[in-house]
């Protein structure tokens, strides 16, 4: 049975387009939906992902004193906190248009490579079902989403269902979900 659905998302608006047939399927099976952002962690003051080129020109240590101070544990604690503030802030507006619409939705953020927070996150929360666009470009994170869906589906512990990432214009009634006893 389906009770815990996991959507990756990387803040771009192409994986945002598995959303619809993720809360379609959770609507059907009474599901919840755990919308997952995961992030590299910064390195250094400039590690930052969600500066502009500018920004990160701006920031550059002037010396070896800041420098060092930039990499400070306390730095990257700041730093981190930033990423997963920033993350939140975009992913819990989606949880929200989920709930209006009267499904289950958390907001989970994890810091690694995208592919192994993904897996490890299955993992640890038990999900029975992964949906995910099969890209999502400059996002919350460099990497592509396309290789990163293709890795998750070859790894998954559990069905992975890709998305094209073409817009949505309608759905179709989902009249059933079959799952293995």
């Amino acid at each position: 049975m389906i009770k815990r659905i996991l959507v990756p998302l990387d803040g771009s608006e192409l994986s945002e387009r598995a959303v619809p047939w993720a809360c379609e399927i959770a609507r059907g099976v009474g599901a919840c939906i755990v919308l997952l952002g995961v992030v590299p962690p910064p390195s250094g003051r400039w590690g930052g992902l969600f500066r502009s080129v500018t920004e990160f020109t701006q920031e550059l240590p002037e010396s070896e004193t800041d420098l060092d101070r930039s990499l400070h544990p306390v730095s990257k604690d700041s730093q981190m906190a930033s990423l997963e503030s920033e993350v939140m802030r975009k992913l819990l507006p989606v949880a929200d248009t989920l709930r209006e619409q009267s499904v289950e939705a958390t907001v989970v953020v994890g810091f690694g490579h995208p592919v192994d927070g993904i897996l490890d996150h299955i993992v640890n929360d038990s999900i029975d079902l992964v949906v995910m666009s099969t890209h999502g470009h400059h996002g919350l994170h460099p990497y592509a989403y396309g290789s990163t869906s293709d890795r998750v589906a070859r790894h998954s512990p559990v069905p992975v269902m890709l998305v094209r990432p073409q817009e949505v214009t309608h759905m179709l009634p989902l009249p059933r979900i079959l799952g293995g006893t």
